[in-house]
C-alpha cells in the first residue's frame, strides 16, 4: 500500500504540467521579490533600470504561461496619467522621462499582479518571514563590533557597490549585502534592525503588511511566521512601527469572535496599560512623539511638521496638487536638494503630491481591498477597519504610498472582486508540452 502511494506521488512528481505550475510558483515568488526590492530594498531601490528589468521579466513571464491581462485595472494608470499630464499643463513643466517612469513603474505593478492574482499576499507573507528570518540573525550579529565591522567594510563596501548609477538624494547610499543594510539611523544608543531595507522603519512597515496579511489569512495571532514578524518588529525600534503593531493586534482581539467579550475587555485594557507605560518610560515613544509635536511649526523633517507644511501647501493646490517634480512646489530649492524640502510624512505628502480628491481615492480604493481581502480570508470585516488605519500610521512616518508595493494595493482591490486564484491556463500548459 505505502509503495503503491509513493509511486502515485513520484508519478505526479514527474507529471509535466506539475512541474510547469511549480515554475509558474517559483516565478511569482520572484515577481513579488521584485517588487518588494525596487520599492524598499537599499541595493535595488534607488535605481531605476531596476525597475524596468523588473517590467521587462514580467511582462516576458505573461506572454510564456498566456496571462490574461485585464482591462479593467488599466483605468488606474490612465487616471495617474491624466493627473501627471493636467499636472504639466498647468505648471508648465512636463518631463517625460520622469513620466515614462512613473508609467514603467504602474505598469510593472499591474502586470505582476495580473500574474499573481490573488495568491499575491501569500506570496508577499512567505517572502517577508524569509526575508525577516535572515535578517534577525544578522542584526545580532551587529552587536558585536568586529563582526559588523567586517560585514561592512570587508562584504558591502567592495562586493556590493551599486550596480547602476544613483541619481542625487538628500538620503545617502547605505552599505548593505542585499540581504542586510547598515546605515546610521540603525546606530545609536539602541542598535536597530533595518532588515535590507532603506532604514528601520521602513523595514517596520513591510513587516506589518505581512503581519495583516498573514493574520487575516491563519485567522489566528499566534502562529509562527507572525511571531517572527512581531519580534522582527520589536528590533526595529520604530516609533510608528510599535504604534501600527499595537493597532494591528488590538484589531485582532477586537474582532475576534474566539474571544469572549470580558477577554477582549482584560486584553485591551492590558494592551492600553502596557501602551501608557511604554509612552511615558521609553524614550523614543513617550519623548520622540513629544518633541515632534513641539516642533510641529519649526521641523520639517519631523513627522508632524511635515504634516504642517504638507497641508500649507496642499491649500494653494488642493484639486491637483504639486506632482511628484519637486521644482513645482520648491523652486530653486529643489534643484540645490535643499535640507528645507525633506518631508517624512507619507499621508499629507500624497496629497500635496496628487490633490485632495485623488488622496481620497487613493485611500478609499485601499480601504476596499482590505475589506475584500478580510471577506476573502473568512476574517471579520472589522479587521479590515484596523488594518487601514495601522497603514496609516506606518504613512504616517514613512512616505510610501506612492511605492511600487503599496501601489500593487490599489490593482489588488479589482483583482479581490473574483474568487479564483491564478494558475496557468491550460492551453499554455499543452503548447509548452508540445
Amino acid at each position: 500500500m505505502h509503495e503503491a502511494y509513493q509511486n502515485r506521488h513520484l508519478e505526479k512528481l514527474a507529471s509535466p504540467d506539475l512541474w510547469w505550475i511549480m515554475a509558474f510558483t517559483r516565478i511569482q515568488y520572484g515577481l513579488v521579490y521584485g517588487l518588494i526590492a525596487v520599492t524598499g530594498i537599499e541595493f535595488f531601490y534607488r535605481s531605476q533600470e531596476f525597475v524596468a528589468l523588473l517590467f521587462v521579466f514580467s511582462v516576458l513571464c505573461a506572454m510564456i504561461y498566456g496571462i490574461t491581462l485585464r482591462v479593467r485595472p488599466l483605468r488606474l494608470i490612465l487616471a495617474f496619467f491624466a493627473l501627471e499630464m493636467a499636472q504639466a499643463l498647468y505648471f508648465d513643466n512636463l518631463v517625460v522621462g520622469s513620466l515614462i517612469t512613473l508609467i514603467v513603474k504602474l505598469s510593472t505593478v499591474y502586470v505582476i499582479v495580473q500574474i499573481c492574482g490573488k495568491s499575491f499576499p501569500r506570496y508577499y507573507v512567505n517572502v517577508m518571514y524569509v526575508i525577516a528570518s535572515i535578517a534577525l540573525p544578522i542584526y545580532f550579529l551587529t552587536f558585536i563590533p568586529s563582526v559588523e565591522s567586517f560585514l561592512i567594510q570587508d562584504l558591502a563596501i567592495i562586493f556590493f557597490r551599486p550596480v547602476f548609477s544613483v541619481g542625487e538624494s538628500l538620503y545617502e547610499h547605505n552599505p548593505n549585502i542585499i540581504i542586510y543594510t547598515f546605515n546610521p539611523f540603525a546606530r545609536g544608543a539602541v542598535l536597530r534592525n533595518s532588515g535590507p531595507f532603506w532604514e528601520p522603519g521602513g523595514f517596520a512597515v513591510f513587516l506589518n503588511f505581512a503581519l495583516i496579511f498573514n493574520i487575516a489569512r491563519q485567522r489566528k495571532l499566534l502562529e509562527r511566521k507572525n511571531i517572527v514578524f512581531v519580534v522582527s518588529v520589536v528590533s526595529t525600534f520604530s516609533t510608528a512601527g510599535y504604534i501600527s503593531l499595537f493597532i494591528i493586534i488590538v484589531g485582532y482581539l477586537m474582532t475576534n469572535d474566539a474571544i469572549t467579550a470580558v477577554l477582549r475587555v482584560c486584553c485591551a485594557l492590558a494592551l492600553l496599560l502596557c501602551a501608557t507605560l511604554a509612552y511615558s518610560d521609553i524614550g523614543f515613544l513617550g519623548d520622540k512623539i513629544d518633541q515632534n509635536i513641539s516642533l510641529t511649526k519649526e521641523d520639517n523633517t519631523s513627522r508632524f511638521g511635515s504634516a504642517y507644511f504638507d497641508v500649507l501647501d496642499t491649500v494653494k493646490s488642493p484639486w491637483i496638487g504639486f506632482g511628484r517634480l519637486a521644482e513645482n512646489r520648491f523652486g530653486e530649492l529643489a534643484k540645490a536638494l535643499d535640507p528645507s524640502i525633506h518631508r517624512n510624512n507619507g499621508v499629507t505628502y500624497l496629497a500635496v503630491t496628487y490633490g485632495i480628491p485623488a488622496a481620497i481615492a487613493y485611500f478609499a480604493i485601499l480601504f476596499k481591498f482590505l475589506l475584500r481581502y478580510c471577506r476573502a480570508a473568512g476574517i471579520s470585516s472589522w479587521f479590515a477597519v484596523y488594518a487601514f488605519a495601522a497603514i496609516l500610521s506606518a504613512g504616517f512616518s514613512q512616505v510610501i504610498f506612492d511605492r511600487a508595493l503599496p501601489l500593487s494595493f490599489l490593482f489588488l482591490a479589482d483583482c479581490f472582486r473574483f474568487q479564483e486564484v491564478r494558475h496557468p491556463p491550460l492551453s499554455a500548459v499543452r503548447s509548452a508540452k508540445s
